[in-house]
């Protein structure tokens, strides 16, 4: 900034985005959009390391070296100490598998790959982003991997090309935008953590800096641009929500209100740049990389130690002054030193800085391979906790299967006894590849073939769009297809019926025919499904909702085991019947040769639902069986499947 000429109105838009951040994880006031403050950040970085970047190389005196020892002096000092101190509470505070991930997530993030890595992290299988203290490090990890690549770009259009320069860059973000919103709509992860889909935003900003947008020299245009930019920013902070549709063409609101704030300020004072150089802004706004660092593992240490229950009004007051104290402390005596460190002349203080970041980036590494070499020091905990918090990270069977298409001839998608003619069809969600071990069991007892054919996060619903999972209904419409073309003799229909009938927590459905909200959308749909299906198979039943469990149940026992805590409570009969009252209206009405199955009776009595049997955990997380779970649900099917032996379709309603 110091090459461009200090703005503090971009402090302040710092500030406005590093709030937004904090604001949003801490959940304080309403503010649904606060993730939006690190594409406001990336804007603002790709438009100040730009404009210093092309104004070192217009005068000729532009080096790598020099432009990776700013980047060191600016990313590594605080970065490194907030990664050692998070590694040593880590020691204190979490589980081995928790520990044994932070060793690793710290190796990625000192290698700007964390990105990278929470991407390959981010299955449908995978605990809550709550475990992770360092997953706000993704953005650093685009921000460096983009500035690997700018500089060698510009330097390399300006000794070549430089009459192209604006259209080059021009061209990367258009092909970078493109790729976003054509990534969101199949991958949204992959668009959201890797610098791809995303550089188009710092691009934006470069843009401004290489001058592509003409000056607005109109006074009043620029105070009317400038504030209605302003207002869209908040606007989005406030307003927009996150989901499987963003990135996507909606980060463009705030990401383009960014550019015109930036831009207008650039041609002289406004009104809007004026409220953002107002001081407590602009301090926050000085402070803000050294907030963003330490904000979130401080939340989610807190919130580890408490099982993750629901943070006090205390609470978060009590976590928002810390992070502010740690943030002051960390600019004022570990950022600000080492950015004004020099000793003996320019060269030998470069080569200090790069000696220094290495040697410390080399034994955080370290560090993190020890913790990961150890899986994470599980002598640190009993046996007893051990155990639970393996069963975190259980082997799943026939997750391999999981959107695969349906095929007799895929061996590791099919259950029960081989070379039979009966063939049974397990059709369903997440919950079916649960359940899929009980009727393995079953169907080998009774002789039959069985089939998986899952997809997760998608209902055995036909003529349903699922927002976050746009494939869905093609999946559903092959499936059908293939029952018309086999006739399979019966079918199973298992999902996590709740998610897909109940507005609130659940997923947004959207009916071909119209129909609106969840729970009259799946009573149609699930007509729709059973008459479609009905006349091609001999028998069609139906897995009505499993009770479930505490959240992330593995890990709050382990926690509760671990610290002497009260175990979780388990979830009341009352609420399981009130969540899955939806399900049972949309689907009072029998089709010929339905047979429903209620588990809810296996699992509770009048008062609660247990999660335990014989001291065994029933469930994996919150929602899925676990493989003891499905022995324990495949004994009451053949039980079940004894007492009907006179009346295989007898149907419980």
């Amino acid at each position: 900034m110091s090459v461009l000429g200090y703005r503090p109105d971009i402090d302040g838009l710092r500030a406005i985005a590093v709030l937004s951040v904090v604001l949003y994880h801490f959940g304080i006031g309403g503010l649904q959009g606060g993730f939006v403050g690190v594409d406001v950040f990336f804007v603002i970085s790709g438009y100040l390391i730009t404009g210093i970047i092309q104004g070192e190389l217009t005068r000729g005196d532009f080096t790598l070296a020099r432009f990776y020892e700013r980047r060191a002096r600016r990313i590594f000092p605080a970065l490194f100490v907030m990664l050692l101190v998070t590694m040593v509470a880590g020691l204190f505070l979490l589980l081995p598998s928790d520990l044994a991930r932070l060793g690793q997530a710290t190796i990625a993030t000192i290698l700007f790959v964390s990105n990278v890595l929470f991407y390959e992290r981010s299955g449908y299988f995978d605990e809550a982003s709550d475990f992770n203290a360092l997953l706000h490090t993704w953005s650093l990890g685009v921000e460096e991997q983009f500035y690997v690549g700018l500089p060698l770009l510009l330097m390399a259009i300006h000794r070549y090309k430089p009459g192209w320069l604006v259209r080059v860059v021009a061209l990367c973000a258009l092909v970078s935008f493109v790729g976003c919103v054509l990534t969101q709509l199949v991958q949204p992860k992959l668009a959201f953590f890797l610098s791809p889909f995303r550089a188009w935003e710092l691009l934006l900003g470069a843009l401004l800096a290489l001058g592509a947008v003409p000056r607005l020299r109109n006074d009043s245009l620029r105070q009317a641009a400038s504030a209605l930019a302003l207002v869209v920013l908040l606007g989005a902070v406030a307003l927009m929500r996150a989901g499987a549709d963003f990135p996507g063409w909606k980060v463009a609101i705030p990401v383009l209100a960014t550019a015109v704030l930036l831009h207008a300020g650039a041609g002289g004072r406004t009104f809007a740049a004026a409220l953002l150089s107002w001081r407590p802004l602009v301090f926050v706004g000085l402070i803000s990389y050294s907030l963003y660092l330490w904000h979130w593992p401080l939340l989610v240490f807190v919130k580890y130690r408490q099982a993750m229950a629901a943070l006090t009004d205390s609470q978060v007051l009590g976590l928002i002054v810390a992070s502010l104290l740690l943030a002051v402390i960390s600019y004022r005596w570990v950022e600000q030193p080492f950015r004004r460190w020099r000793k003996n002349g320019e060269s030998s203080s470069r080569s200090r800085v790069f000696a220094a970041s290495g040697l410390g980036a080399v034994l955080l590494v370290v560090a993190g391979v020890g913790l990961v070499a150890t899986q994470g020091l599980p002598q640190r905990v009993s046996p007893a906790v051990l155990a639970l918090d393996r069963a975190r990270l259980p082997v799943v069977p026939y997750l391999e299967c999981d959107g695969k298409p349906v095929s007799m001839e895929r061996s590791a998608c099919r259950i029960g006894a081989d070379g039979n003619s009966k063939v049974a069809l397990l059709w369903g969600d997440s919950w079916a590849i649960a359940w899929a071990p009980a009727l393995d069991e079953v169907l080998k007892r009774e002789g039959r073939t069985g089939i998986v054919a899952v997809r997760s996060s998608c209902a055995p619903l036909l003529g349903v769009n699922i927002t976050s999972s746009p494939a869905c209904i093609e999946r559903n419409e092959q499936i059908v297809a293939w029952i018309r073309q086999n006739r399979p003799e019966r079918v199973y229909l298992i999902g996590a019926w709740p998610a897909w009938t109940n507005d609130v927590d659940g997923y947004s459905l959207q009916d071909s025919s119209g129909v609106q909200g969840n729970a009259h959308i799946f009573a149609a749909a699930y007509r729709r499904t059973l008459q479609e299906i009905n006349p091609h198979v001999h028998q069609v039943v139906v897995l009505a909702p499993t009770p479930g469990a505490p959240k992330f149940l593995p890990y709050q026992l382990a926690i509760s085991g671990w610290s002497g805590a009260i175990l979780p409570a388990p979830v009341t009969r009352a609420d399981f019947d009130k969540e899955s009252s939806n399900f049972w209206r949309g689907a009072r009405e029998p089709v010929a040769n339905e047979q429903m199955i209620d588990p809810a009776t296996w699992f509770c009595d009048q008062a609660t639902c247990r999660y335990l049997d014989a001291g065994k955990l029933l469930y994996r997380d919150g929602h899925h069986l676990s493989l003891d779970g499905a022995g324990f649900v495949a004994r009451h099917l053949m039980v079940m499947d004894d007492r009907a032996a006179s009346n295989p379709v007898m149907k419980v309603h």
